[in-house]
């Protein structure tokens, strides 16, 4: 798959498929969206080996409501399975499932700062081929760097279909 901002119409449709994750929500501010994502997945990093959970990649970040001023988002770490019976998270923490179902997978290489480019021609893709998202978006980081404007992010793009 090429980079959606170049050209999306290399978007794959599966069948994704929920995975056991810990999972912790948040908010931000689109100046610091970046910032706080990175944040969280630390976060979610540090409650995993206190639960001493085995965790697989990517860790991902679901896209739950968004407005002028910011987003709140789900960060998540899948799980290599699900938690042993009795597993307690810590406060603001959840053992739970990722999203599931019919998607368009997409990929973006290239610095945060230019992720709006990718989400424009994933917009344009879907409305082209007559498909409807449902509102539910995944972002899987494959190389997640420090600064959002580092060149060497690499992330799918997952955009749930009706």
């Amino acid at each position: 798959m090429e980079k959606p901002s170049a050209d999306a119409s290399t978007g794959q449709l599966v069948e994704y498929a929920a995975r056991p994750v810990l999972r912790l929500r948040a908010n931000s501010t689109w100046d610091d969206g970046f910032a706080e994502i990175r944040k969280a997945m630390l976060l979610l990093g540090e409650e995993a080996r206190r639960l001493g959970l085995l965790t697989v990649t990517p860790p991902m970040v679901h896209f739950v409501t968004s407005d002028d001023l910011g987003f709140t988002f789900e960060a998540m770490l899948p799980l290599a399975g699900p938690a042993a019976p009795g597993t307690l998270a810590g406060k603001g923490f959840e053992l739970a499932q990722s999203p599931a179902g019919r998607a368009m997978i997409f990929t973006h290489e290239g610095p945060y700062d230019d992720i709006d480019a990718a989400y424009e021609a994933i917009t344009a893709f879907l409305d082209e081929k007559g498909l409807t998202s449902t509102g539910t978006y995944l972002e899987e980081y494959l190389a997640f760097p420090e600064k959002s404007d580092d060149p060497g992010l690499k992330l799918n793009i997952v955009v749930f279909l009706r």
